[in-house]
């Protein structure tokens, strides 16, 4: 019995070891498990893996030589809302409309969206509530601006981004007229605040840009249904904007075929010619009056000669005419613009380049280079000149901190308080489509029937020196001639966006053409 109860208690007792040497061997390999996975953790996070490595590599490399967005931001002015997106540097832009609701597209080519752009900015205003960025591509950055206003887009340099393009919406509300008290002719009526800018890019500037926040942003992505890299539902495509504002007979739809292009381009020739030709006679016609008046003075000169000796009793110079100097003295008193007093107003300068040609030609230069050539030829025919700049800088005192009102201001004011006898704004005209091309004069709608005269005149005869096609003579609201105290005309010489007319703007011959065309226009006027 005892033997048994023995036997019994080895075996629990050997049973318990092996439990026991079981167990602990079963940690043990745990233990070793969990080590080895914490150091393989330690591992991944101190160096990373190829996949990351490789997909790092890619990105920099698709974006190596693009555009980058760095920051969107905006102000809000008296009808207007300016936008303006940091870039680190140029980039083409393909412009979009799209209708219920409407909207403003824009593409900007070979461009990346930086992370921290937020992509819904909203705008408390009705002009454009809404402004929404993506990455539509690998390439191209959408900006979708909730928007029906019409706008103005162009590039400057600097901003914290090295390039800046900017986004003008909306048309400036009137501000109360300003004028000198010493001023004596009041041509026009009071005229509120507008831009000096036709077609497009205008020129009003909101007084404060908000720049960006220096906090890293808060990225919004957009809700599903608001997803602006698709087209939305209902749109089949997306077709741009190739209309000017003012109906354009130059410019041909892209959705003509080559044989109707041809026939419609044939007869738009034909029509341009048939107004040329109209022109021309009417010009010859007013030369031919004008010398027909000249022969009647130099007969009536000889005939005052005359009497004058027989009144005297010499008889000197009896029966011998007036030499050719007095004659061309005579005449060039009774022709030239002595007395005139006129300003003359190259548009944009300094800070604001106003349009880019496609080769890079500045409109700021293309007027300064047009109104010292026009100061020169004025000075010769006997007329004072003021000049609103005669270098690359701003009118307004304030210099690069005017806005755009205030700029605009301080050239009207120069001529006011200066009482000019006529005033004239030179400026080069541009488009999205570079097939536009043209001249046109401008002048206020509800100002003088001198005014009128005055820009119909120059645009004739900036027509005949120059040979540009005729895009008339228009009213307009621009600020510079509604803010000025006597009659006033706004000149676009040509189109700097289409490429043959930007080369004769920037040629030596077409600026002295376009100075000797708005002599003659002027003359016109006064004779």
């Amino acid at each position: 019995m005892v033997k048994r109860m023995l036997s019994a208690l080895f075996i629990f007792l050997m049973a318990l070891t092996v439990l026991t040497t079981v167990e602990a061997a079963e940690d043990g390999e745990s233990t070793e498990e969990v080590q080895t996975f914490e150091g393989a953790t330690d591992d991944e996070e101190q160096q990373p893996t190829e996949e990351a490595q490789s997909e790092e590599q890619s990105f920099s490399d698709r974006t190596a030589g693009m555009a980058q967005v760095k920051a969107i931001r905006h102000s809000i002015g008296k009808g207007t809302v300016r936008i303006v997106v940091d870039i680190t540097k140029h980039v083409e832009n393909k412009v979009m409309r799209l209708k219920e609701p409407s909207r403003l597209v824009i593409d900007l080519k070979d461009t990346w969206l930086d992370s921290t752009v937020d992509k819904t900015i909203e705008i408390k205003s009705t002009i454009a509530p809404q402004i929404r960025a993506a990455q539509f591509d690998k390439s191209t950055v959408r900006l979708v601006i909730s928007t029906d206003e019409e706008h103005k887009i162009f590039e400057l340099d600097g901003g914290p981004a090295g390039r800046r393009l900017v986004i003008d919406l909306g048309t400036p509300e009137p501000e109360p007229p300003s004028k000198p008290a010493t001023s004596s002719k009041p041509e026009t009526p009071s005229k509120p605040a507008a831009s000096s800018k036709p077609e497009t890019p205008s020129e009003p500037e909101p007084e404060k840009i908000s720049e960006p926040s220096k906090k890293p942003l808060t990225v919004n992505e957009p809700e599903p249904s608001e997803d602006i890299s698709k087209v939305p539902e209902g749109v089949p495509t997306l077709e741009p904007i190739d209309q000017p504002e003012v109906d354009n007979p130059f410019e041909l739809p892209s959705t003509l075929s080559e044989k109707d292009r041809e026939k419609l381009l044939e007869k738009e020739r034909k029509e341009q010619e048939k107004r040329e030709r109209k022109e021309r006679k009417e010009r010859e016609k007013r030369e031919k009056q004008l010398e027909k008046e000249r022969r009647e003075r130099e007969k009536q000169l000889e005939h005052e000669r005359k009497e004058r000796e027989k009144q005297s009793g010499s008889t000197t110079d009896v029966g011998k005419p007036f030499s050719d100097d007095e004659v061309n003295r005579r005449l060039k008193s009774l022709t030239s613009l002595e007395g005139k007093k006129i300003a003359i107003d190259a548009g944009h300068g300094g800070n604001d380049a106003g349009a880019i040609g496609p080769s890079g030609v500045m409109e700021k230069t293309v007027t300064l280079r047009v109104a010292l050539a026009l100061e020169k030829l004025l000075k010769e025919e006997g007329a004072e000149v003021i000049m609103t700049r005669r270098d690359d800088v701003e009118v307004s005192p304030k210099g690069k901190a005017a806005s755009a009102v205030e700029e605009l201001k301080a050239r009207c004011d120069v001529a006011n308080k200066a009482e000019v006898d006529i005033f004239i704004s030179i400026h080069a005209d541009s488009f999205t489509n570079p097939n536009a091309r043209g001249t046109t004069g401008y002048y206020y709608s509800l100002g003088s029937s001198n005014s009128k005269r005055l820009a119909d005149l120059i645009r004739k005869a900036l027509i005949e020196q120059i040979r540009t096609p005729s895009r008339g003579t228009q009213p307009c609201n621009f600020y510079v001639v509604r803010n000025t105290d006597m009659p006033a005309t706004l000149v676009e010489l040509a189109f700097i966006s289409n490429p043959d007319e930007e080369k004769l703007l920037n040629s030596k011959e077409g600026i002295m053409k376009a100075a000797q065309g708005i002599l003659d226009g002027i003359e016109d006027y006064f004779g």
